[in-house]
Parts: C-alpha cells; structure tokens; sequence
C-alpha cells in the first residue's frame, strides 16, 4: 500500500488542496462511514514508470512514450480496440463557471497535455451531486461542483490519471486562457485488471 503520508506530501509539493487523498496499490477504495476519497495520481511522461498508482495501465504508458502525440490525428485512434483507445483534441482551455464534474465506470482516464496547458479538478464522485445521470453508451455522469475541490495544474508533458472514483472537471484555464493539445488514453478497468492479474502471476 503506498502510504498517505506519500500523497499527501506529493499534494503540497504540487501545490494543490489536498481533500482526503490517498493511493493503494491494488486500486482497491476503502472508506470509512462518511470520508470519502479520491485518488490523486499525477505525473511526467519521462518519469511514468516511478509514478506510483499506474499498476495495469503500462501498456497505455509505452504506448503515449513512443507515438509522436503532435502528429497523431485529432479523434479517436485504437490501440487495443475498446479495451484501449485513445482521443486527441486541440481546444481553448475554460473558465470554471463552464465545466463541470464528470466521471466514468468502465474506463480509466489518462489524460496528457502534449502542447499548452490547463488545470484539471478532482473530487470524489461518490460526494457529489448528480446533475446528470450516467449514460451507459457514452460511460459518463456529470455533477455539481462542490464548494471545495483539489486542482491538478497540467503543462507539456505532465499527466493525470482518473479511475471511476475520481470525478474531475478538465480543460480549466491556467495562469489565463490557453489552447490545450491533449491526448486522452482511455483504458477499460476489465483489461487494466487483467493486466494487474497477469502482472501478479
């Protein structure tokens, strides 16, 4: 289990507001009756293999080091099916009065900026409130913003990685307006778990 403390530690050193974070090796989310968590994995492209939290989404990692993301088309372009895909967009960044919380259940998120920058927010969903309803065929639900929430600050090269317990709000403006590449890998948790299974053999 990578300790609290860790994350914690990690959270001020970005300089974010930490809610109540925390990172476990097998993904698992345990809480207590009433805390809910969210889980903070951030990270840089050139260190992806030191960043704790990514166990089961290497193949996703490799994928990202050796494509040349500012040449890719924009769209979505399949790596291993709709077990792995990914989805390149250029768009302007937003105030966060346009954005709201969103989450999934059947992928994970791995979002990169490979050109620009923006901020991302993170909230556990589970403490939010829903304002539309998860759509099966689109694997989304969107929520009200909460009057508190962590903001993961995103530049060339950094990542963030979003599991179904993680709500975040994407493409919010930092340090003023900007035009974001971005490369969203999105990894199915059924083969993210195969690969941990495989992994632990």
């Amino acid at each position: 289990m990578i300790e609290r403390t860790r994350v914690v530690a990690w959270c001020a050193a970005a300089g974010i507001a930490c809610l109540a974070l925390t990172a476990q090796a097998d993904g698992a989310r345990q809480a207590s009756p009433g805390v809910q968590k969210a889980v903070a994995v951030k990270g840089n492209l050139r260190d992806w293999k030191s960043t704790p939290g990514i166990e089961g989404l290497e193949r996703a990692f490799e994928y990202l080091v050796r494509t040349d993301l500012a040449k890719l088309p924009l769209g979505r372009t399949d790596i291993k099916g709709d077990d792995m895909y990914v989805t390149v967009s250029e768009a302007d960044t937003r105030a966060p009065e346009q954005v709201r919380f969103e989450a999934h259940r059947r992928y994970v998120d791995i979002q990169l900026v490979v050109r620009g920058q923006e901020a991302i927010g993170l909230a556990p969903a589970a403490a939010l409130t829903t304002v539309e309803p998860y759509d099966a065929a689109k694997d989304i639900a969107f929520f009200a913003v909460p009057p508190e929430s962590a903001t993961l600050p995103l530049r060339a090269g950094d990542f963030a990685v979003f599991t179904p317990a993680d709500a975040h709000r994407p493409s919010l403006h930092l340090d003023g307006p900007h035009v974001s590449r971005k490369a969203v890998v999105k990894v199915s948790v059924a083969f993210r778990d195969r690969q941990r299974a495989a992994k632990n053999r």
